[in-house]
């Protein structure tokens, strides 16, 4: 088999990484400190919020969201489908219902109108109190934030944007991530900004802001210079040497940004005529963490993806349609067809290789390998 030459996804690392490491290592203080409490300042700062709370990850990040609010057994929480299932695990791990929600074909986010047929279900089929929604800013891509934000507001719901994806994205112009009382954002490898793993929390709310803290650290307060415990909770602590490298490569997020939207600017103009395939929604608000072409019908995508493999390009599947997935087709009885829309873009989604080490001339190669083999 031909080895992988221009690979899905690549973080951006040089000597500046290195060096943050080393400056940590020789400081010998580890875990939760100055590295952490700047890196948290600077993502705050950028997402003009007034508190960030650095994690492990974006998924950890998630459940600190529900555990602050106080989600739990009865409620039930409206996720898009066509996401990682991360803000769906969570809820059961707190007791909560996730009930899935179908997106739009051309942004993959979610669908505001489908959204109200799923609340009007929920409450029909008595699931659980509709207790909030998170809709995921798929690919760094904002969500329809005016038209999701009212039906919360006027079913008394919580509004927590998962933009796992969307670091530095805008919706009209302002940060995403604090349109709810919470967001979250994740520094996994195939993200634009990654910290190895890691997430974090952001608010403009000042108790969900101490108590996601508490709440990160084992449950632990200080009061009157004493330590004390005051609820049963995780260590979902972010390292020193995680939140250095983290404050380097945001340091680099505007260089990384311009230079995936100029990549993808490339992507479709080099894929406008392209036959056997849809393009994603452009907007020039889009962060691009992920560029998904969707097949049609006609395509085998997994047999694509190991075609484009054999001419070193690694191609893979854009996302998953959580419905689709056996716990949940066991435990609530979800069925593929339910939500048509995550189910195809789950299988039929394509995500060509987009970093920011990628030239112009990859991706000629990546578009001429997709023409290719789509007529093939």
């Amino acid at each position: 088999m031909t080895r992988v030459q221009i690979p899905l996804a690549k973080p951006l690392f040089d000597e500046r990484e290195v060096e943050a490491v080393r400056r940590v290592l020789a400081s010998g203080w580890v875990v939760q400190g100055p590295e952490v409490e700047a890196f948290e300042q600077a993502v705050a700062v950028m997402h003009r919020a007034r508190h960030c709370i650095a994690v492990t990850s974006g998924t950890t990040a998630l459940h600190l969201c529900y555990l602050a609010l106080g989600i739990g057994p009865g409620d039930a929480v409206f996720i898009p489908s066509f996401a990682w299932p991360s803000a769906a695990n969570m809820a059961v791990m707190c007791g909560a219902r996730p009930v899935y929600v179908d997106v739009l074909p051309g942004t993959y986010n979610i669908d505001p109108a489908d959204l109200r047929r799923r609340i009007a279900e929920c409450t029909t089929h008595g699931w659980g109190r509709p207790r909030a929604v998170v809709p995921v800013h798929e690919f760094g891509l904002a969500s329809d934030l005016a038209s999701v934000g009212e039906i919360a507001r006027q079913h008394g719901m919580e509004l927590i944007e998962d933009g796992a994806c969307a670091l530095g994205a805008t919706y009209h112009g302002r940060p995403v991530g604090t349109f709810g009382r919470l967001g979250v954002f994740s520094f996994h490898p195939r993200k634009a900004v990654t910290t190895g793993e890691g997430g974090a929390v952001v608010t403009n709310d000042d108790a969900l802001a101490e108590r996601c803290r508490m709440l990160r650290n084992h449950g632990q307060v200080f009061a009157e210079g004493r330590r004390d415990f005051v609820e049963a909770a995780n260590n979902y602590r972010m390292t020193e040497i995680q939140a250095a490298i983290g404050r380097v490569q945001l340091e680099k997020f505007p260089e990384i940004l311009a230079t995936r939207r100029r990549l993808v600017a490339g992507y479709l103009a080099r894929l406008s005529d392209l036959r056997g395939a849809r393009l994603p929604t452009a907007d020039r608000e889009h962060t691009w963490q992920t560029f998904m072409v969707v097949l049609d019908d006609d395509q085998d995508r997994d047999d694509v993806v190991k075609r484009l493999s054999a001419r070193g390009i690694g191609a893979g599947a854009g996302s998953v349609a959580g419905h689709a997935a056996k716990v949940y087709r066991q435990r609530y009885g979800y069925t593929d067809s339910d939500l048509p829309v995550s189910l195809r873009l789950d299988r039929q989604g394509l995500a060509l290789p987009l970093h920011a080490s990628m030239t112009d001339a990859e991706i000629d190669l990546c578009t001429q390998a997709l023409a290719a083999e789509l007529r093939a």
